[in-house]
C-alpha cells in the first residue's frame, strides 16, 4: 500500500487525481514486515495519457490511464451500425492524445466475415482485426501486444473481457451477461494493470463515454486522418465542414469520395460537443 504524498495534491490542478494506473512512480518504504507500506515520493513524466472531461467537474480532466501505447476499440459484429458513433469518438480521443488506435470486431461467429468487412469499409485507414473470443479465433491479434501497454474500450456487451481472457489464458476477468436487447453490464469496477500477450493491459471502467477535454470545434476534424486530402481543399483554416462555403470535406462527401455515414456521425459529434461546451460555459 502506497498513499500519495500531500505535495502532489497542493495548488490548483487541472485534474482530480495526481496519479493514474500506468504511472511510473518512486516510493520510500515507511513500514516493513508482513504488511509493508510505502509512500509515493515521485511521479515520473508520462509518455501518453488517456483522459476525458470529468463527468462531474467538466472544467477538469480525468486521466483514466497513463503511459499506454494502444487504444483497442472493440465492437460486436452483430450490431456494428449502432456502435460506429462510439468508434468515431474513440478514434478522435486516440489520435488527439497521441495513442495508436486499432479496431477489433469481435463475435465473428455471429455473422459472415464478408458482411462484416463491408460494414467496416469506411475504416480502411485503420488497423482492423476480426475475431471471435467465443470460438478462439484471434488471427494475428495476439502478436500486436508484445512489449505494449494497451487499454480496451467500447460499449458494454461487445466482449472486451472475454477477448482479454482469450488473449491471456488464466487472466480470469469477470464476464458480463448480455440481455435480450444486446446490452451488457459493466463488469470492471476499478482500474488495474495486468499482464497480457507479452505486454500489459489496463483494465479500467469509464472508457465507454468520452467527453472531449479542451478541444475546439474546428480541431475535431483534424483527427480524421482519412479526411486530410479533402481538408486541404477547404477555403478556411478553421472550417468545421458544416455551413462554410468552399468546403473540401463536404464536396468529397457529395462526390462519394468520403463516406456519408461517417460524415453524418461527425456532425453528431460536433453538435454534442458544442452542446457540452455551452452547458459548462466554455
Amino acid at each position: 500500500m502506497c498513499p500519495v504524498r500531500g505535495k502532489f495534491k497542493q495548488g490548483k490542478r487541472k485534474q482530480r487525481s495526481p496519479i493514474a494506473v500506468g504511472d511510473d512512480v518512486s516510493f520510500t518504504l515507511i513500514q516493513a514486515g508482513d504488511q509493508p507500506e510505502g509512500q509515493i515520493s515521485e511521479i515520473g513524466e508520462r509518455r501518453t495519457e488517456l483522459y476525458r472531461s470529468h463527468p462531474r467537474f467538466p472544467r477538469q480532466r480525468q486521466v483514466l490511464a497513463a503511459n499506454i501505447d494502444l487504444l483497442v476499440i472493440v465492437i460486436g459484429a452483430e450490431r456494428i451500425d449502432e456502435q460506429l458513433l462510439t468508434v468515431d469518438r474513440l478514434l478522435i480521443s486516440a489520435y488527439s492524445q497521441g495513442l495508436t488506435p486499432m479496431i477489433v470486431v469481435n463475435k465473428l461467429d455471429l455473422r459472415p466475415l464478408a458482411e462484416v468487412q463491408a460494414d467496416m469499409a469506411a475504416y480502411s485507414h485503420c488497423e482492423v482485426f476480426y475475431t471471435s473470443a467465443e470460438t478462439g479465433v484471434l488471427g494475428d491479434l495476439p502478436g500486436r501486444f508484445r512489449g505494449k501497454t494497451s487499454v480496451f474500450a467500447g460499449q458494454s456487451g461487445v466482449g472486451k473481457s472475454s477477448l482479454m481472457n482469450a488473449l491471456q489464458p488464466g487472466l480470469g476477468l469477470r464476464v458480463g451477461v448480455v440481455d435480450r436487447e444486446g446490452e451488457g453490464k459493466h463488469t470492471t469496477t476499478h482500474a488495474s494493470l495486468l499482464p497480457m500477450a507479452g505486454g500489459y493491459v489496463i483494465d479500467t471502467p469509464g472508457v465507454r463515454d468520452f467527453g472531449f477535454w479542451n478541444l475546439e470545434l474546428h480541431e475535431i476534424s483534424l483527427y480524421y486522418p482519412d479526411w486530410k486530402a479533402a481538408r486541404e481543399q477547404c477555403k478556411f483554416a478553421t472550417c468545421t465542414h458544416r455551413h462554410e462555403p468552399h468546403c473540401g470535406v463536404k464536396a468529397a462527401v457529395e462526390s462519394h469520395e468520403l463516406d456519408q455515414g461517417r460524415y453524418q456521425r461527425y456532425l453528431t459529434i460536433l453538435r454534442e460537443t458544442w452542446n457540452q461546451q455551452e452547458s459548462v460555459g466554455y
